[in-house]
Protein backbone atom coordinates (compact mmCIF):
# COMPACT_ATOMS: atom_id res chain seq x y z
CA UNK A 1 0.00 0.00 0.00
CA UNK A 2 2.44 2.41 1.24
CA UNK A 3 4.54 1.88 -2.47
CA UNK A 4 1.23 2.57 -4.25
CA UNK A 5 0.23 5.77 -2.11
CA UNK A 6 3.73 7.41 -1.13
CA UNK A 7 4.86 8.74 -4.17
CA UNK A 8 1.16 10.37 -4.81
CA UNK A 9 1.20 11.83 -1.35
CA UNK A 10 4.49 13.21 -1.53
CA UNK A 11 4.54 14.54 -5.09
CA UNK A 12 3.97 18.15 -5.44
CA UNK A 13 0.31 19.74 -5.63
CA UNK A 14 -0.90 22.98 -3.65
CA UNK A 15 -0.93 21.83 -0.07
CA UNK A 16 2.78 20.73 -0.09
CA UNK A 17 3.98 23.40 -2.11
CA UNK A 18 2.49 25.90 -0.19
CA UNK A 19 3.25 24.26 3.88
CA UNK A 20 6.68 24.42 1.90
CA UNK A 21 7.01 28.08 1.10
CA UNK A 22 5.14 29.52 3.63
CA UNK A 23 7.68 27.29 5.91
CA UNK A 24 10.56 28.83 4.14
CA UNK A 25 9.01 32.54 4.69
CA UNK A 26 8.06 31.77 8.23
CA UNK A 27 9.45 28.98 10.17
CA UNK A 28 8.21 25.76 10.84
CA UNK A 29 6.49 26.92 14.20
CA UNK A 30 4.51 29.79 12.18
CA UNK A 31 3.71 26.99 9.51
CA UNK A 32 1.56 24.54 12.18
CA UNK A 33 -1.49 26.73 12.12
CA UNK A 34 -1.63 26.23 7.87
CA UNK A 35 -0.43 22.55 8.25
CA UNK A 36 -3.16 21.59 11.01
CA UNK A 37 -6.00 23.30 8.88
CA UNK A 38 -4.65 21.27 5.76
CA UNK A 39 -4.77 18.10 8.34
CA UNK A 40 -8.16 18.60 9.99
CA UNK A 41 -9.70 18.83 6.12
CA UNK A 42 -7.73 15.80 4.88
CA UNK A 43 -8.84 13.67 7.62
CA UNK A 44 -12.40 14.89 6.70
CA UNK A 45 -11.60 14.08 3.07
CA UNK A 46 -10.17 10.75 4.00
CA UNK A 47 -12.97 10.09 5.61
CA UNK A 48 -16.07 11.27 3.39
CA UNK A 49 -14.72 8.91 0.74
CA UNK A 50 -14.28 6.14 2.98
CA UNK A 51 -17.83 6.29 3.61
CA UNK A 52 -19.21 6.56 0.09
CA UNK A 53 -19.45 10.21 -0.28
CA UNK A 54 -17.01 10.26 -3.13
CA UNK A 55 -19.17 8.74 -5.17
CA UNK A 56 -21.25 11.74 -5.43
CA UNK A 57 -18.89 13.80 -6.74
CA UNK A 58 -18.35 11.27 -9.62
CA UNK A 59 -22.03 11.01 -10.53
CA UNK A 60 -22.43 14.86 -11.00
CA UNK A 61 -19.26 15.30 -13.26
CA UNK A 62 -20.81 19.12 -13.57
CA UNK A 63 -20.30 19.49 -9.99
CA UNK A 64 -16.29 18.10 -10.46
CA UNK A 65 -15.55 20.92 -12.66
CA UNK A 66 -17.30 23.53 -10.31
CA UNK A 67 -15.09 22.56 -7.58
CA UNK A 68 -12.28 22.29 -9.78
CA UNK A 69 -12.73 25.72 -11.26
CA UNK A 70 -13.39 27.63 -7.85
CA UNK A 71 -9.72 25.38 -6.36
CA UNK A 72 -7.70 26.86 -9.46
CA UNK A 73 -9.29 30.56 -9.01
CA UNK A 74 -8.34 30.15 -5.00
CA UNK A 75 -4.97 29.24 -5.91
CA UNK A 76 -4.20 31.75 -8.41
CA UNK A 77 -5.11 33.94 -5.28
CA UNK A 78 -2.50 32.23 -3.16
CA UNK A 79 0.31 32.79 -5.94
CA UNK A 80 -0.84 36.40 -6.40
CA UNK A 81 -0.89 36.86 -2.53
CA UNK A 82 2.47 35.03 -2.32
CA UNK A 83 4.32 37.26 -4.98
CA UNK A 84 2.97 40.08 -3.63
CA UNK A 85 4.87 39.81 -1.06
CA UNK A 86 7.66 37.44 -1.66
CA UNK A 87 10.07 40.88 -2.04
CA UNK A 88 8.72 41.94 1.57
CA UNK A 89 10.67 41.70 5.19
CA UNK A 90 8.48 39.85 7.29
CA UNK A 91 7.67 41.03 11.05
CA UNK A 92 6.02 38.30 12.91
CA UNK A 93 2.49 37.91 11.23
CA UNK A 94 2.17 34.71 9.42
CA UNK A 95 -0.63 35.69 6.28
CA UNK A 96 -1.63 31.89 5.94
CA UNK A 97 -3.33 30.51 8.89
CA UNK A 98 -5.36 27.77 9.41
CA UNK A 99 -8.28 29.01 7.71
CA UNK A 100 -6.21 29.14 4.62
CA UNK A 101 -5.11 25.69 5.31
CA UNK A 102 -8.67 24.30 5.13
CA UNK A 103 -9.71 26.53 1.80
CA UNK A 104 -6.78 24.87 0.00
CA UNK A 105 -7.36 21.14 1.16
CA UNK A 106 -10.87 21.69 0.54
CA UNK A 107 -10.34 22.54 -3.23
CA UNK A 108 -7.50 20.31 -3.03
CA UNK A 109 -9.05 17.52 -5.84
CA UNK A 110 -5.32 16.37 -6.03
CA UNK A 111 -6.13 15.43 -2.54
CA UNK A 112 -9.18 13.30 -3.18
CA UNK A 113 -7.85 10.91 -5.24
CA UNK A 114 -5.54 9.75 -2.69
CA UNK A 115 -7.99 7.72 -0.54
CA UNK A 116 -10.59 6.86 -3.59
CA UNK A 117 -6.95 5.41 -5.23
CA UNK A 118 -6.73 3.33 -1.57
CA UNK A 119 -10.40 2.47 -0.97
CA UNK A 120 -10.78 0.86 -4.26
CA UNK A 121 -7.50 -0.75 -4.58
CA UNK A 122 -6.94 -2.00 -0.83
CA UNK A 123 -10.53 -2.43 0.16
CA UNK A 124 -11.97 -5.79 -0.51
CA UNK A 125 -15.92 -5.26 -1.38
CA UNK A 126 -16.58 -8.80 -0.65
CA UNK A 127 -15.29 -8.82 2.87
CA UNK A 128 -15.45 -5.44 3.10
CA UNK A 129 -15.40 -4.48 7.62
CA UNK A 130 -15.01 -1.13 9.14
CA UNK A 131 -12.38 -2.27 10.56
CA UNK A 132 -10.79 -2.89 7.31
CA UNK A 133 -11.59 0.92 6.15
CA UNK A 134 -10.53 2.03 10.07
CA UNK A 135 -7.02 0.26 9.48
CA UNK A 136 -6.80 1.16 6.28
CA UNK A 137 -7.70 5.86 7.13
CA UNK A 138 -5.07 5.67 10.01
CA UNK A 139 -2.47 3.81 7.46
CA UNK A 140 -3.15 6.82 5.14
CA UNK A 141 -3.65 9.80 7.62
CA UNK A 142 -0.30 8.82 9.26
CA UNK A 143 1.63 8.79 5.56
CA UNK A 144 -0.10 12.29 4.37
CA UNK A 145 0.82 13.43 8.04
CA UNK A 146 4.62 12.16 7.33
CA UNK A 147 4.06 13.87 3.76
CA UNK A 148 3.53 16.65 4.60
CA UNK A 149 5.97 17.41 7.76
CA UNK A 150 8.88 16.38 5.13
CA UNK A 151 7.59 19.42 2.92
CA UNK A 152 7.82 21.66 5.88
CA UNK A 153 10.94 20.14 7.00
CA UNK A 154 12.03 21.06 3.33
CA UNK A 155 10.82 24.54 3.33
CA UNK A 156 12.51 25.41 6.90
CA UNK A 157 15.57 24.03 4.89
CA UNK A 158 15.25 26.38 2.44
CA UNK A 159 14.97 29.11 4.91
CA UNK A 160 18.65 28.60 5.94
CA UNK A 161 19.49 28.59 2.66
CA UNK A 162 18.14 31.99 1.36
CA UNK A 163 19.05 33.75 4.70
CA UNK A 164 20.22 36.75 2.42
CA UNK A 165 18.53 39.74 1.12
CA UNK A 166 19.18 38.61 -2.47
CA UNK A 167 17.75 35.17 -1.06
CA UNK A 168 14.78 36.35 0.53
CA UNK A 169 13.76 38.70 -2.31
CA UNK A 170 13.96 35.73 -4.79
CA UNK A 171 12.93 32.89 -3.04
CA UNK A 172 9.50 33.43 -3.90
CA UNK A 173 10.10 33.64 -7.49
CA UNK A 174 12.42 30.84 -8.48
Amino acid sequence: MVSHLFPITISSGPSNILLSSTSAQFGTRRTLPLIWGIVAVFALQIALVGVGVGEIIFRFPSLFLVFKIIGALYLFYLAWRFFRTSGMQTHGETKLGFQEGVLVQFFNFKALTVPLILYTQFLNPSTSTRSQVIVLTIALFGLIIGSLLAWVVGGSLLQRAFQSDFGVKWQGKI
